[in-house]
């Protein structure tokens, strides 16, 4: 049932290599289902090159939100925004938060704002920690936590990740429960089945899906990859362009490796299951909670172990049933996560 208010959808900018694309147009789908009308607060992105930065160009995601803010402030200023009005953030790491809640409270005006949180400088591996910037950031993190009515993750691990390492608890009495841990909202089979071709056997292939920065550890690809010789070892980053090439690259392996020191959700490994490859992933982060015992691995030892075990039995019933089962909880709660998000907003 359509709850009648306006959902002021604050969106990301709309980038092929990152699932942010696919975010762009599935949101919006989705949250029509739960509220009547959904507006989108874009800035302008007209392209998806990435000049200075790894997932997102760290000049063009400033100037996507200055203008989110600008229209934003250009709506109060003619009166559209109205009481029980509400706002969604699609990152919540924006500096428009600050901005709403101060044109909000100054005028007057009962409406609440929540934000997806996908990382900050509160994760010790993330690259804004690396780059020294939790000194001051851990501050605007704190401050966008209270300012929010509600707060949403994809898992357990990155709640608890902000509860440990962010000091929101000692400023003012903080309602930890405001965080609530929500899914990551996809439709995987959807996005992915439309992009990939057909192929009838896979190959010895390994897939390494992170990008090669320090956090992801890609030296003990590398290491297995010495190894074990009669495999194949691909670093997609190094051999696709876009997401067509990645995910056709992807459903051709057996294997996807991880050795990831930061990871609050894990798209990349996501995405291979979803392709029937088995996600090899240590015993760490967001991974514990999303994936089968089985493809979890203590040390560099036991995924060697593990590795082969999954090469040379890869098509057995007990593999694959495992695969099954693990698609199905991921998609279950991937589907069901706009749905989650949209009852706390709408209480």
């Amino acid at each position: 049932m359509k709850n009648n208010v306006t959902l002021y959808f604050i969106t990301l900018e709309p980038i092929e290599q990152r699932y942010t694309k696919q975010w762009y147009f599935y949101w919006k789908k989705e949250f029509s289902k739960y509220i009547k009308n959904v507006i989108y607060i874009d800035g302008n992105y007209n392209d998806d090159k990435i000049t200075n930065g790894k997932f997102l160009d760290i000049n063009k995601t400033n100037i996507y939100k200055a203008q989110q803010v600008e229209k934003l402030g250009n709506m109060f200023n003619e009166n559209k925004i109205k009481d029980n009005d509400i706002f969604i953030f699609c990152d919540g790491w924006h500096f428009g938060i600050t901005a709403l809640k101060y044109m909000l409270q100054l005028n007057n005006i009962k409406s609440k704002i929540y934000g997806y949180f996908h990382a900050g400088s509160y994760d010790p591996y993330d690259f804004l920690n690396q780059a020294g910037m939790k000194k001051w950031a851990q501050y605007n993190e704190s401050g966008w936590m209270h300012a929010l009515d509600g707060i949403f993750v994809a898992t357990k691990f990155h709640k608890e990740l902000i509860l440990e390492n962010l000091n929101i608890l000692y400023y003012e009495k903080f309602n930890k429960n405001k965080i609530k841990v929500v899914g990551f909202p996809m439709d995987w089979e959807l996005e992915i089945k439309t992009r990939i071709n057909k192929i009838n056997k896979k190959a010895d292939l390994i897939v390494f899906p992170h990008r090669l920065d320090k956090e992801k550890n890609p030296q003990q690809f590398d290491e297995l990859k010495k190894e074990f010789q009669q495999y194949n070892f691909i670093k997609t980053l190094e051999v696709t362009k876009n997401k067509y090439e990645y995910y056709n690259l992807m459903n051709k392996a057996k294997i996807c490796f991880s050795a990831s020191n930061q990871e609050t959700f894990g798209i990349g490994t996501v995405e291979a299951l979803m392709m029937n490859v088995i996600p090899l992933v240590p015993n760490r982060l967001s991974y514990i909670e999303l994936y089968d015992r089985s493809f979890i691995y203590n040390n560099i030892k036991e995924a060697k172990i593990k590795l082969k075990y999954f090469m040379n039995n890869y098509y057995s019933k007990s593999l694959q049933n495992k695969i099954k089962r693990n698609k199905k909880k991921i998609i279950k709660s991937s589907l069901n996560s706009i749905k989650k998000m949209s009852e706390v907003m709408l209480q």
